[in-house]
């Protein structure tokens, strides 16, 4: 762990001039009165209490894989099953290609008329310009299919997704609106899906059927080369598998210097006033560059162990080559293998390797999909608002409201009574203010005359009807609500105007812009 000495570790002589950091070589010796030398010194106690109290995190939860596709329809799972078909054709034309360059290196082996050679090789090469068209065909489809598929679920959720979030109680975004979760949830959650379940899918079939034909294809042509190929290649992944792990383990201590450094400069630029006061500029350039010195170390660490993994990588993948192409010698001059059926067995081998690993880099997109799909998934299943929106209406409305025994507490508080045996008439056409201290209640009157929410106990009454028989939307469009935070959205100032009555006429617009 890096202990920062801190912004004011040491204080210089006053009369010491400035001096630039590089030909600063030790630090001021005179102690500063900002120091707290406990802090640094941390009680192994302490420290080991610290690590008692951390535990493991579980990982997060998530949905199995099929069930992203839970909103495909009959179309997307036509879309699906063609695109796998192709990834599938795609991946193993690769492989096929190896078989007719087999061919051609025989060829250049073989004694015989230039015609009869010429004849062979244009064989050849038009099988090769076929193959390369199905690659193009078969690519196209499977890109196209997958994405579109994408789309088409994506949609579907997004859709669902809102449909659900503007069904819920005003309490829910009390409780879970001002977080952002509902925003990044659609924004980002619906991004990670798609990229699970579109092109990525297709990518990842293609390149496991790359996997396994090349596997097929290399026993088939030299079991004794492919075999050599198995053996040696867990050797180089090993290779590089234990660079990238000390490589993780010093990019983390370089995250944490830097950190340091970072700190070290925030902290300056933020008591610059106290910095200059005592002036310690001195002592804040040398803090400074002492703590980037441990990033130049992690830095020569890193090109060290990297430079050396990619050595070892690359050297033990030669020396592969080489003890593949020795023991191809020896079948080829026993006539148990053609030199071209060796060179197709170790690209074929090579090449199904390479298709594993481009397969493995999709399982990060196919975690944080999955992840995505839990938290969003849980929001769709989520059940829809409790309030009665059906019920009657009056003939007319004469205005006359009433509170009568209402008791009433958020949903998001609920230990916090807001009204408690709350009675309040309003006659018809009386202008009535609410004065009370802060927290008393007055804010809410509103929003339970609206029906956001209903009381615990009580009753709220329009004309002697409680408002819970009312018809909800019908009540809404009685009471007009000018609140002390307007909102105005993202329309023109006429549809802003007419938000509320989108039958309204221009006349009736210009009057209400003229009222107000």
């Amino acid at each position: 762990m890096m202990i920062s000495r801190g912004l004011f570790g040491w204080s210089p002589p006053h009369i010491q001039p400035l001096t630039p950091v590089s030909e600063v070589s030790e630090p001021p010796e005179s102690p500063s009165p900002y120091l707290d030398t406990s802090a640094d010194a941390v009680p192994v106690e302490m420290e080991e209490e610290m690590e008692e109290v951390e535990e493991i995190e579980p990982p997060p939860a998530a949905v199995p894989f099929s069930r992203l596709f839970a909103y495909a329809d009959r179309l997307d799972w036509v879309l699906m099953v063609v695109g796998s078909l192709a990834a599938a054709a795609h991946g193993t034309a690769l492989v096929v290609y190896l078989h007719y360059f087999a061919k051609i290196i025989q060829l250049l082996g073989h004694q015989g008329s230039d015609e009869l050679l010429f004849h062979k090789f244009k064989e050849l090469a038009l099988s090769i310009v076929y193959i390369a068209v199905g690659v193009f065909a078969f690519g196209w489809i499977e890109v196209s299919c997958w994405i579109l598929t994408g789309e088409r679920q994506t949609a579907v959720i997004r859709s669902k997704y809102v449909q659900v979030l503007l069904n819920q109680d005003m309490s829910f975004f009390d409780t879970y609106g001002n977080n952002g979760d509902i925003v990044s949830q659609v924004l980002s959650d619906v991004l990670l899906i798609q990229s699970a379940l579109s092109e990525k899918v297709g990518n990842y079939i293609h390149n496991m059927a790359t996997f396994f034909s090349g596997l097929v294809f290399g026993f088939f042509n030299c079991w004794q080369i492919a075999l050599i190929t198995l053996v040696t290649g867990p050797f180089i992944v090993a290779a590089g598998g234990i660079s990238n792990i000390f490589l993780h383990r010093l990019a983390e201590n370089i995250q944490d210097a830097y950190a340091e450094a970072a700190s070290i400069a925030e902290q300056a630029m933020s008591y610059i006033r106290t910095l200059y006061a005592f002036t310690n500029e001195t002592l804040a350039k040398y803090s400074y560059a002492t703590s980037l010195q441990a990033t130049l170390r992690y830095g020569i660490l890193i090109s060290l162990v990297q430079g050396l993994g990619l050595g070892f990588t690359y050297g033990l993948s030669i020396c592969s080559c080489a003890l593949q192409l020795w023991v191809g010698r020896f079948l080829v001059t026993h006539r148990k293998a053609s030199g071209g059926e060796i060179i197709a067995a170790i690209f074929a081998i090579i090449l199904s390797g390479l298709g594993l690993n481009q397969a493995a880099t999709n399982f990060y997109s196919f975690e944080q999909g999955r992840i995505a799909a839990y938290r969003l998934y849980e929001m769709i299943s989520r059940s829809g608002s409790t309030v009665n929106q059906d019920g009657s209406t009056l003939i007319s409305v004469q205005g006359n409201i009433e509170f009568r025994n209402v008791y009433f507490s958020y949903l998001s508080r609920p230990e916090i009574p807001i009204l408690s045996g709350f009675y309040l008439t309003v006659p018809a056409r009386k202008t009535v203010a609410l004065v009370g201290r802060n927290g008393s209640g007055k804010s809410s009157i509103i929003p339970l005359m609206e029906r956001f929410y209903d009381p615990t106990l009580g009753e709220v009454l329009l004309d002697g009807e409680n408002i819970k028989s009312l018809n909800l939307q019908w009540l809404r469009n009685q009471i007009g609500l000018v609140t002390q935070e307007p909102a105005l959205l993202s329309l023109s100032i006429r549809d802003n105007i007419a938000y509320g009555r989108s039958n309204a006429t221009s006349d009736q617009i210009e009057e209400a812009a003229k009222i107000a």
